[in-house]
């Protein structure tokens, strides 16, 4: 019995919540907090723009601890740079423990508690980033109020299924830019690693890099499979790092899912995040995954499974990624495929026997996609099955006919030094290039690079690692 958890009528009526003066010194310390220095990560915001009525309310998403808090401190350090006044900037963690129990004016309360000690910032304008908003009560109306009638340029932060795209969507309509952190990118984890990296541009000018840069970045991508992206994790022993891998992906499951859909109880939650994880780059049939639950003794149902399904996509610890269709009613058997939210944490929650270093760089690859396709139309990402008897099967197809960008395929395997797989991955990616009709196909690989020229079309084969660093989609 786990009584020490429970607490009497009598001592719940004693849990009362911080007067609004009591918020003052955690107030005050948030305004002598010393930013820490970061590693700077690539973009994901435009410029901010001076605080003022009815800004846009700057959204940012991610699963947690992917980096959203980090990132906060690099837009503020680029904002002292440029000269803002270090009491114009406001920085408040709402997940600090020291807030609970939180009274639902928790977020007015605090606000108004600095522009109590810095009064000129509510006429002047106020930098206002409030980190994991989530965590009070009733943050959409605060957000949407604050950001219509005070000079404020709000930045916001997010990890849970409450941020969801839809949920943001309906608060704030229209007046808010989503912005998704996504675990480090091939480029951002070499930086992690202090190893000096050519440009894009370089890398596109010149064509090759040296023997020796070139077995360094290939040893680099070999860990970037096995280590992921999560900041957190990047100078951790690979003990440590499996533990704290783990630990996020059971906070996802206890802090995302269950605590917004208690129904489906830790132990069934944490075996569908487990199957999701561990089958990253495969099919997703929640009619199957319900009969194995089944078969291994959950009592479960095809709706609780498949709502527990969307919620660990909203939180960001999978993606699905659906079939190509031009239809208004795409084909509701077809089932999508699953991906893991970063190849370490698949890697890091996969049993000893069941270590696909394919699927992983599958994953990786995918990921990447997701990042350089951020914030266009739905299913610019889909998976594609060429219309033929043989209905040969494509990794990806991207591009958007709507916005007129030409579609791109990529095919994504390992290792093609069999002439098997050689055969059956360039027969595949000719025979979509002649389905899709586009100029020519991508084979995305662990080490292989060059060209082959097919009847239907050219085809590239490229190493990840040297894909990633090209950074073109």
């Amino acid at each position: 019995m786990y009584t020490d958890f429970e607490n009497s009528d009598k001592e719940q009526e004693e849990m009362v919540s911080p007067a609004p003066q009591e918020y003052a010194a955690l107030v005050r310390e948030a305004l002598e907090f010393s930013f820490p220095l970061v590693v700077t990560r690539t973009k994901i915001t435009d410029e901010l723009p001076k605080p003022n009525l009815f800004n846009l309310v700057h959204i940012i998403t991610g699963m947690r601890r992917s980096g959203k808090t980090f990132y906060v401190f690099q837009m503020i350090h680029e904002l002292l740079k440029a000269g803002v006044a270090r009491d114009r900037v406001f920085y408040f963690n709402f997940a600090d423990e020291r807030l609970a129990p939180a009274p639902s004016t928790l977020l007015n309360d605090v606000v108004e508690e600095y522009w109590r000690q810095v009064p000129t910032t509510r006429s002047e304008g106020s930098y206002l980033f409030l980190d994991e908003v989530q965590e009070a009560d009733g943050w959409q109306g605060f957000c949407q109020r604050i950001a219509e009638h005070e000079r404020v340029t709000l930045v916001i932060t997010g990890s849970t299924s409450k941020m969801s795209a839809d949920e943001i969507a309906s608060t704030f309509r229209g007046r808010s830019l989503e912005c998704r952190m996504f675990p480090l990118s091939f480029r951002e984890f070499c930086g992690f690693q202090d190893v000096d990296i050519p440009t894009s541009e370089e890398l596109r000018e010149h064509g090759a890099v040296s023997p020796q840069l070139r077995t360094q970045l290939e040893a680099l991508f070999d860990r970037f499979l096995l280590e992921g992206g999560f900041p957190g994790v990047q100078r951790l022993a690979p003990g440590a790092r499996i533990s704290m891998l783990q630990s996020y992906m059971r906070d996802v499951v206890a802090r995302d899912v269950v605590d917004r859909y208690p129904r489906v109880g830790i132990s069934l939650a944490t075996q569908v995040a487990l199957f999701c994880l561990r089958n990253t780059g495969c099919d997703l049939s929640v009619n199957r995954l319900v009969d194995g639950l089944r078969a291994a003794g959950y009592r479960t149902s095809w709706e609780t499974i498949n709502e527990t399904v969307r919620l660990f996509e909203q939180a960001h610890l999978i993606k699905l990624l659906p079939e190509f269709s031009v239809s208004l009613a795409p084909d509701s058997t077809a089932a999508p495929k699953v991906y893991a939210a970063d190849a370490g944490l698949a890697y890091a929650v996969s049993r000893a026997n069941q270590q696909d270093v394919g699927k992983r760089l599958e994953t990786a690859v995918f990921i990447e996609l997701l990042r350089r396709t951020s914030g266009r139309r739905i299913e610019t990402i889909t998976s594609f099955t060429v219309p033929s008897s043989r209905r040969e099967k494509i990794d990806f197809l991207v591009g958007d006919s709507l916005a007129s960008e030409p579609y791109a395929l990529y095919q994504v395997t390992d290792d093609m030094s069999a002439e098997k797989t050689r055969v059956r991955e360039i027969g595949s990616l000719s025979a979509a290039i002649k389905a899709t009709r586009v100029d020519g196909g991508t084979v995305i690989t662990l080490r292989e690079e060059g060209d082959v020229e097919t009847q239907e079309g050219h085809i590239k084969i490229i190493p990840a690692w040297k894909w990633m660093l090209l950074g073109s989609a």
